[in-house]
């Protein structure tokens, strides 16, 4: 027996874990080797998932194991049921079976069964009345310790939300047991960490709970130790929480225990900001009896009492202000509690202000004072009162902007009349130049319009751009007010400083209807501005596809020239506009027409990347080889201005790159100098017919941009460009590579075939020159690949000598050690040693002496190292003579 019990174990049960499925067999198989400790365990697992396990199988395994094992699973602390009444319904079906399952009536929580059940019971009691009796009396005693909840059900639930997402359900769930005392299951749900879940705004429990002023659940939570500062994703804590939402005791208990009566959210508002913006006045109170601080500010720089005059809070504002908060506070933008009432309108706030003294001739950083608001706001009464307390009507903000001016712009006649009723000058201009009646039609306030003009203001004044209230009208598209100044007899073709008339600002802000009214009454349809533009050329660069059929339309030039011989067809090319370009085309506009610098339409549109364009004039019979006066092919236009989408567009259709290959290739280095390396290394990896064997392409590329170009040079090369061409002073691309300290492309240089001894205009191998700056990993490099290290320029300078003149003591050191003549001479006769004591290298004069330089060697004029020094080098030779 005990040989089947082993295999039984090693071939089923170690092949499995416990689970719900086989919780039973484990049971039944410790039961059976009577492995008391296993026996716990297994009842431990059940009893913690019995809500999970299926009800037939309970029943079979109930009358399986004997109601021995069902006392202990049945009595167990953790037995989580899915409810009572399944759970009693499992016990009276046991019954049913065997009155030997009497005595498990008592497990049965009776206070949570239904009526029918308790019906059922109360049926079963013929005979058994001790049993049911005895149940009936633990519900009682239960009932003295509980409210109401079955802790038996609260497990499942709690298993159910560990890894839910749902915050609302949750915080339920912690209300539902915090109001129910049972220490157990509140430690649970704390260690499950519900108390720490959080909803999309980043709300903790906390938040919510503060939120609905739930005291039972806060103190809840907080005895679990959750932090009372946790902010949420704008930066609101709990106290700010509560205070927005006007639940005093929800904050008063939070300052009990601690909490941050200073903590700011994202905009650095305070919990008394909070509560003074909503205007709860109790909260208010609570915050400030509790210290506080009432002149705090917002990243605004508002305070409490601005919040609460910005919100209107009457209430808040008279208490703020009788605890002596400041009541000329100004917040970033200059504003005090006085400007914002009256900005916002609030008349009984404002009113209030001005009793006890608010400075009504306040300034913002504008400028602008409480009445300008109020005028710009459309507050009538706030700007009668102000008035009336003597408040300076003729004020203007820092743009020269006074009360009439702002309250035309916004079209609040009640107060212009009113202004006007009072004296206000209807002329006045602001720092623009602009009236009052320019400043309503702007806007196309009509009514406001029309009152100006019959008082007498001016119809014609006219602002520092000599734009005329007609002008702006028509600019904005205001149809009404325009045909009602045309009514009056404005002037039509009033210019600007810039001889822009209204049909011009009208066609190429693009109103049709303005358009048409001043076509049929008269306007001039080829009127010039300064720089010979017509409304069709400015309504071609504007965009408005009607504008210009209706112009053709009546007859307007479309060939018409602007001074520097720019058409219609120039501007919109210029600016994309592909539906005009293809109107203009099928109306017969000329497509290869020049302007005086001998551009064309596809000149502009490749200049400016707008490939649709370009495409659609090329298919159209555009000239795409058709030069410009510099010579500039639409290719080379388009490489110059770094459109390599245009440019590689016109490479595919055969534009000819072989003409002007010089500038082609000066555009590709002009396209370095604006950082386009990459696009220019992809343009050239991508057109592969370019011919780069102009002598001084390469050169030219390297001296100029001399950091991040590798990959360009290795394409140029590729493409056939001379690796030993020449600057005009006789540079190599490989001297120059050394001479700008670029390793990559020295090596490249050489690989590719470089002389390394090749020498500019005054003798300079790429080695001296490198010894003469100093550039170690290319003097380096240059040696281990051969370069004459005797090598001499014009000067009779060779490596050595140019290193010891400049002072670069490592050359200096490998120079030697190759052995090079630490004797040698250049043309006026100095050594190494003369060179460096010349110059003052302290350590080069200082090795060369170690190495055993001559130190009385002399040059051509008879100087020796001594004779030449100066300062530390002159007294060390002195120390060692």
């Amino acid at each position: 027996m005990n040989e089947l019990i082993d295999i039984y174990k090693k071939y089923v049960l170690d092949q499995m874990e416990l689970d719900i499925e086989n919780c039973f067999q484990f049971l039944e198989y410790y039961i059976c080797i009577s492995e008391d400790k296993k026996i716990e365990e297994c009842i431990e697992f059940i009893s913690t998932h019995f809500s999970k396990i299926d009800e037939n199988q309970l029943m079979l395994i109930s009358k399986k194991l004997g109601i021995e094992i069902l006392h202990k699973l049945f009595s167990n602390n953790e037995l989580a049921v899915k409810d009572e009444d399944t759970f009693a319904r499992l016990i009276i079906n046991l019954i049913k079976e065997s009155e030997i399952y009497y005595p498990l009536l008592e497990y049965v929580n009776l206070e949570f069964c239904s009526d029918i059940l308790m019906d059922e019971i109360d049926g079963l009691a013929n005979g058994n009345e001790k049993i049911v009796y005895k149940s009936y009396r633990n519900s009682v005693i239960r009932l003295r310790n509980i409210n109401g909840f079955n802790p038996r059900e609260i497990l499942p639930k709690i298993k159910e939300l560990k890894n839910s997402d749902d915050f609302y359900s949750i915080y339920e769930f912690l209300d539902e047991i915090s109001r129910k005392e049972d220490q157990k299951i509140n430690s649970l749900a704390y260690d499950e960490g519900f108390c720490d879940k959080r909803n999309q705004d980043g709300h903790s429990i906390l938040h919510k709970a503060s939120c609905d002023g739930n005291l039972k659940l806060m103190e809840y939570l907080c005895k679990c130790g959750v932090n009372i500062e946790a902010k949420d994703k704008y930066g609101i804590t709990p106290l700010s929480m509560a205070s927005l939402f006007k639940q005093l005791d929800a904050v008063k208990y939070l300052i009990s225990i601690g909490a941050d009566k200073e903590a700011k959210d994202d905009d650095g508002c305070t919990p008394l900001m909070c509560a003074s913006i909503f205007g709860h006045l109790e909260v208010v109170k609570c915050l400030i009896s509790n210290g506080a601080d009432k002149e705090a500010k917002n990243n605004d720089g508002q305070t409490p009492l601005i919040c609460a005059s910005i919100s209107g809070h009457l209430e808040v504002v008279k208490y703020l202000i009788f605890i002596g908060t400041d009541k000329e506070a100004k917040d970033n933008g200059g504003r005090t509690p006085l400007i914002y009432a009256s900005k916002f309108g609030h008349l009984e706030v404002f009113k209030y202000l001005i009793s006890i003294g608010a400075d009504q001739e306040a300034k913002d950083n504008l400028g602008q004072t409480a009445i300008i608001w109020a005028s710009q706001k459309g507050h009538y009464e706030v700007v009668k009162n102000l008035i009336s307390s003597g408040v300076n009507s003729g004020v203007k903000d820092n743009a020269g902007n006074n009360l009439l001016k702002c309250a035309s712009k916004k079209g609040y006649l009640e107060i212009v009349e009113y202004l006007i009723s009072i004296g206000a000058d209807k002329e006045a201009k602001n720092n623009d130049g602009q009236t009052p009646l320019i400043c309503a039609s702007i806007s196309g306030h009509l009514e406001v319009v029309k009152y100006l003009i019959f008082i007498g203001t001016d119809k014609e004044a006219k602002d520092n751009g000599g734009r005329t209230p007609l002008i702006y009208a028509s600019k904005f598209g205001h149809l009404e007010v325009f045909k009602y100044r045309i009514s009056i007899g404005a002037d039509k073709e009033a210019k600007d400083i810039y001889r822009c008339t209204s049909l011009m600002h009208t066609s190429i802000s693009g109103f049709l209807g303005i358009v048409e009214y001043l076509i049929s009454n008269g306007a001039d349809k080829d009127a010039k501005e300064n720089y010979g533009h017509t409304p069709l050329i400015l309504a071609s660069y504007g965009g408005d596809i009607e504008v210009i059929k209706y112009l053709i339309s009546v007859g307007a030039d479309k060939e018409a020239k602007s001074k520097d011989g720019n058409t219609p067809l120039f501007w919109a090319s210029y600016m994309g506009h592909l539906n005009i370009v293809k109107y203009l085309i099928s109306i017969g506009v000329d497509k290869d027409a020049q302007n005086l610098k001998g551009e064309t339409s596809l000149h502009w549109s490749s200049k400016y990347g707008k490939l649709e364009v370009v495409q659609f004039l090329i298919s159209n019979g555009a000239n795409k080889e058709l030069a410009d006066n510099n010579g500039y092919t639409p290719l080379i236009t388009a490489i110059n201005s770094c459109k390599f989408n245009v440019a590689k567009y016109l490479i595919s259709i055969g534009a000819d790159m072989t003409a002007n290959n010089n500038e082609l290739w000066v555009s590709l280095i002009k396209a370095f100098n604006y950082e386009k390396y990459m696009e220019v290394v992809n343009f050239v990896s991508v057109v592969s017919d370019i011919d780069a064997k102009n002598d001084d392409v390469l050169p030219q590329l390297i001296n100029t941009y001399h950091n991040n170009i590798l990959s360009m040079i290795m394409y140029l090369i590729l493409f056939g460009a001379k690796i030993n061409a020449k600057t005009k002073d006789g540079k190599t691309p490989l001297i120059i590579a050394a001479y700008w300290n670029n390793l990559d492309a020295v090596k490249h240089f050489i690989s590719a075939g470089a002389d390394i001894e090749a020498k500019s205009n005054n003798g300079d191998t790429p080695l001296i020159v490198a010894s003469n700056e100093g550039n170690y990993d290319i003097f380096h490099y240059l040696i281990s690949v051969g370069a004459d290290k005797c090598a001499k320029n014009k000067n009779g300078e060779n490596p050595l000598i140019a290193a010891s003149q400049k002072g670069h003591l490592r050359v200096v050191k490998y120079l030697i050690s190759c052995g090079a003549d630490i004797e040698e001479k250049n043309n006026a006769g100095c050594t190494p040693l003369i060179c460096a004591s010349i110059n003052g290298h302290l350590d080069v004069v200082k090795y060369l002496i170690s190495a055993g330089a001559d130190k009385d060697a002399k040059n051509n004029e008879g100087k020796t190292p001594l004779s030449v020094s100066w300062g530390d080098v002159k007294n060390y030779l002195l120390s060692i003579i």
